[in-house]
This record gives structure tokens, sequence and C-alpha cells, in this order.
């Protein structure tokens, strides 16, 4: 975060690995221009339910156990 800060940006510390999905497609923060704390509020707003768009459906090639 120091070098992001170091470069003039503002890092904003968004969790761990186990938090990514806050930061997937169809969600708050994702591709928006906001500040640090429009940020950390689209991080707060997120929802673990994927949006119909990337849900997968029966014409989806492979699974989880198979990828296609």
């Amino acid at each position: 975060m120091k070098l992001v800060n170091d470069m003039g940006f503002d890092a904003v510390d968004a969790g761990g690995l186990d938090e990514s999905w806050r930061q997937q497609p169809a969600t708050p923060v994702y591709a928006a221009d906001l500040d640090m704390a429009g940020v950390r509020e689209a991080l707060r707003k997120a929802t673990r339910e994927r949006k119909p768009e990337w849900r997968a459906t029966p014409k989806s090639p492979g699974t989880f156990d198979a990828p296609a």
C-alpha cells in the first residue's frame, strides 16, 4: 500500500482473497471511479449473490470439477 501511495494513488485495503468477491463484475466497486470513502462504501455494499448475467447456465461449458 505504501508503494501505491508513493505513486500518488490512494490505496484501500479491500481484504484478503476470501473477500475478493467484493470486487467482482457487477459489484458496486467494479470499474467505478470513486474516492477512498466511495470505495469503502461500495465494498461494504457488495453482496455475495452473483448477478444473473454472471451465473452459470445449463449451456455453460465445463464445471468446477471438470473445467472446459
